[in-house]
């Protein structure tokens, strides 16, 4: 018999703690603040890994992604100078932003403490509140801007009260929340009515969905506008998730047996086999890979040196026309996660 539910066919059923309102965690950074700089490269024959590396030097919370023709650069740092004409060297810097996050921060301190250490409300744009488990993707959204973070996700949902928490945290009227997990919508659409702020549900099922659409927000729209654009753009990926199935079942059309490799296309158990490269390939087929330019694999805390290496290899030696990035998730259950687009 089929399970009603395939994308939670055959993971395992038991349920780890849930994440307690305290361990919501303020994304600010660690050490210095300086500046957040974001930017567009546009030029031939970019490399990424080259650009990333040289970036790295300069400051932290680097994200560096895109494809030959434009590649798109977000980092903190001390020297934003120094950033930009070394991005000059690679092509045109289009669409640069550089905020000063050191006084940001003053400011937000000099509040505080005039508030008696609450944190106050700003009238104007809208926050960013984000559910992300695995450390390494926790970085990645606090490096993009994610206001407040809380570590959940698959088995591991957080309560209604630990968004209400995490909103409420956030000096902001207007909050946008990603729950980035089908699992964790329902709840986060709870929380809309328990909060006097104004909070915008985009509805993100998976890590990919929400990355893409907290690069398109923009702080000077209104929550509105941002809704939209970040709604649209998180539609437009695709997301592969990997792991290992805990029992046999059927499910979807697919027959699978415990321990075996399985793959779930957009939240859909699609493919069934015993190594990771196999069924990341069979996924990539079944998407189309003319259709897509740049996949993004998000290391799990599971997989191995050598096991990332031989999927980078089969990726690139089967899809020669896709741009391959990797990201260190850290996530639980899924050695490998992956956006396409």
């Amino acid at each position: 018999m089929e399970e009603s539910e395939p994308a939670l066919a055959a993971l395992n059923e038991s349920r780890l703690p849930v994440v307690a309102a305290s361990q919501v965690a303020l994304a600010l950074p660690e050490g210095g603040w300086g500046y957040c700089t974001e930017f567009l490269i546009e030029g031939n024959n970019l490399d990424t890994d080259l650009i990333r590396g040289q970036i790295e030097s300069l400051g932290n919370s680097v994200l560096v992604v895109g494809e030959p023709e434009l590649v798109k650069v977000h980092v903190h740092t001390d020297d934003p100078t120094s950033v930009i004409n070394l991005a000059g060297g690679y092509g045109k810097v289009l669409k640069l932003s550089v905020g000063d996050m050191s006084t940001q921060h003053r400011r937000i301190l000099e509040a505080e403490r005039g508030a008696g250490g609450a944190r106050p409300a700003r009238p104007n744009g809208a926050g960013l509140v984000a559910v992300v488990a695995g450390r390494g993707l926790v970085d990645i959204f606090r490096g993009l801007g994610v206001d407040a973070i809380i570590e959940g996700g698959q088995t591991m949902n957080p309560s209604t009260q630990d968004m209400l928490t995490a909103i409420e945290s956030v000096p902001y009227e207007e909050v946008i929340l990603l729950p980035n997990n089908g699992n964790v919508i329902p709840a986060a659409k709870q929380v809309v009515g328990l909060t006097k702020k104004k909070v915008h549900v985009i509805e993100t099922h998976s890590v990919p969905q929400g990355v893409s659409a907290v690069v398109a927000f923009r702080p000077e729209r209104s929550g509105d506008e941002n809704m939209r654009a970040m709604k649209a753009e998180a539609e437009r990926v695709q997301t592969i998730e990997v792991t290992h199935a805990v029992r046999d079942t059927r499910s979807n059309g697919v027959k699978v047996k415990k321990g075996d490799v399985i793959g779930l296309i957009n939240d859909k158990l699609e493919i069934a086999g015993d190594d990771y490269s196999e069924v990341v390939n069979k996924a990539l087929g079944k998407l189309g890979p003319d259709s897509f330019e740049l996949v993004t694999v998000y290391r799990g805390e599971q997989a191995s040196d050598d096991e990332l290496k031989r999927l980078e290899s089969a990726i690139r030696s089967s899809y020669p026309g896709l741009e391959v990035e990797v990201q260190q998730g850290g996530q639980q259950h899924y050695p490998f996660i992956l956006s396409v687009e």
